[in-house]
């Protein structure tokens, strides 16, 4: 990840907002500042408000279960992928 960011600084590798795959332009704002690389936290919080409409608080409460990497804390990615549907953003590709 962080060497994809590096690449894509020094114009080694093609930007991309967030992935050539996954491409979403909603995505530009959020993921411009790190070259299309999502490197930090803030990012993870960002995302979730724009791709599926989530309050700030929910936001974090999403990144916290990232975080702790249990899939015991993930009912929370259901409703984010429910609502990133709502809202145009196609899940066909996603795991």
């Amino acid at each position: 990840m962080v060497d994809n960011f590096i690449d894509r600084k020094h114009g080694r590798e093609e930007l991309s907002y967030p992935d050539v795959q996954w491409q979403h332009e909603s995505l530009k704002p959020v993921l411009e500042p790190t070259y299309g690389i999502i490197l930090y936290q803030e990012q993870v919080m960002q995302i979730a408000q724009v791709l599926s409409g989530y309050t700030l608080g929910g936001a974090d409460m999403l990144r916290r279960a990232m975080g702790k990497k249990s899939r015991k804390r993930w009912p929370n990615s259901v409703p984010f992928l429910k609502r990133a549907r709502k809202r145009t953003v196609s899940t066909a590709n996603w795991r």
